[in-house]
Parts: structure tokens; sequence; C-alpha cells
């Protein structure tokens, strides 16, 4: 279990599932830093990260010296968790619209993004007495419940991720490290990622998705679940 003033790194933090991510952990007494792309700084966004309380510190995740930087930046601080939330959005939707640009920028950003900022930070999370890195995940990238194919590029990112969350956290094991990896699907939250839509609420989903952070145990490393700690397929 977590206690207080456990230092919480929140990539993505300046709106939907970051930003209430962020609002909850503060709420339970966590040292909350969010991260921001440089260009969004004067982003009204922004300005309510602030409001919650949490340290804004700026990087790209597909930028690896911005990522270096924040790093450098960051000190002998410990890093308890790593939440991977900075994500590319869903469209293109149909084959045809999708390009070579769409497949790598999400990738770059869903899937490289989290590897990279997992890997510069690791030295932080080695000074933690329990290092967690959460990549938030998706059903989307389940290939054995793909059923339309709709959203090409996202999925491709999405079961990419995946593969990095499984075999990070298998080398995490190989390597008697004390870092737990694993994946969570929050649920289908409207946010401006998916254009507002989805069946499942901010307000339920987002405890739910702490308390399993919370929960999460050795044997979970490599895994990937739902927002109730439930194990998913990959």
């Amino acid at each position: 279990m977590a206690t207080a003033n456990q230092n919480v790194l929140i990539t993505g933090a300046n709106g939907g599932i970051g930003l209430s991510l962020c609002k909850e952990f503060i709420a339970r007494n966590y040292n909350v830093f969010g991260s921001v792309r440089p260009e969004s700084r004067d982003d009204p966004s922004v300005t309510e990260l602030r409001k919650t309380g949490a340290t804004v510190i700026e990087f790209d995740v597909t930028d690896e010296s911005t990522i270096a930087a924040a790093f450098a930046a960051w000190g002998d601080k410990p890093l308890d968790i790593l939440i991977n939330n900075a994500g590319a959005p869903t469209p293109p939707r149909l084959w045809h619209e999708v390009t070579a640009e769409a497949l790598i920028d999400r990738f770059r950003v869903n899937a490289v993004g989290p590897f990279i900022v997992s890997k510069i930070f690791m030295p932080a999370l080695d000074k933690s007495i329990n290092p967690k890195i959460i990549n938030m995940a998706s059903n989307f990238g389940q290939i054995a419940k793909n059923e339309d194919g709709k959203y090409m590029a996202y999925k491709v990112s999405k079961t990419a991720l995946n593969q990095v969350t499984k075999s990070l956290g298998m080398q995490m094991k190989m390597t008697d490290s004390k870092v737990i990896v694993v994946g969570i699907h929050p649920g289908w939250i409207p946010t401006r990622l998916t254009g507002m839509t989805g069946r499942d609420e901010m307000d339920v989903q987002i405890p739910k998705i702490i308390d399993t952070i919370r929960s999460i145990k050795d044997s979970d490393n490599g895994g990937f679940m739902d927002v109730e700690g439930k194990t998913m397929e990959f």
C-alpha cells in the first residue's frame, strides 16, 4: 500500500484522465508532478493543472532530449509511481484514411514515448522502496477482441504498448528489480481524445484506477488489467 508523500509523475497531465488523476492523487496526499508539452505552457489547461497543486514539468514524450532535461531537473528524489498517460487520439477511423505518418505518429506517442520516459526515469524509480510504472493501455490493443478493424493506427500503437509493458515487466523480474510494470485499461471515458464520447464516468473510474495502482503486487508485473485489477488478455 502507498503512503502519504510519495512522488507520482503523470504524463499528459493537463487534461482528461491525466488531470483527473492529478486531482485524486493530491486529494490522497501524494506529491504530484504533471508533465505538459513545452508548447502548451501558456494553454489554459496548464493553468488549471497548476491550480490543483501539482508541480508542472515540461517535456514532450516524442522528444528524448526534453525528457532527459526534465530528468536532470528532477534531482535526487525517488519516483514512486510513473503513470504514462500521454497519448495520441484514435482517428483516422477507416483504413483508406490511414497514412504512414498517422501510423508512425501514434506509435511514437503511444508506444515509444512510454518506454523512453520509463527508461530515462528508471534511476529515480530505483530509489523508491516500491516503484511502479503504469502504462495507460486500452482494450483497443487486444488483437483477439478486434471485431471491426477501425482506428487501425491507434490500435496498432496500443498493441505495441502492451508488448512494451509485458517485455519491460519481464526484464524487471529477470534482473530482480523492484520496479513493477503494469498496463491498465481505464475504460471508455469521455475526453478530448475520444471526441467526448464514452460510457464510463470519470468520477467513477479514476478512484478505481488509483485503488488498483495501490494494490498492485510483484506477481502482477508485466500484466494488463482493468480499473478493478481484473486480468485482461493482451
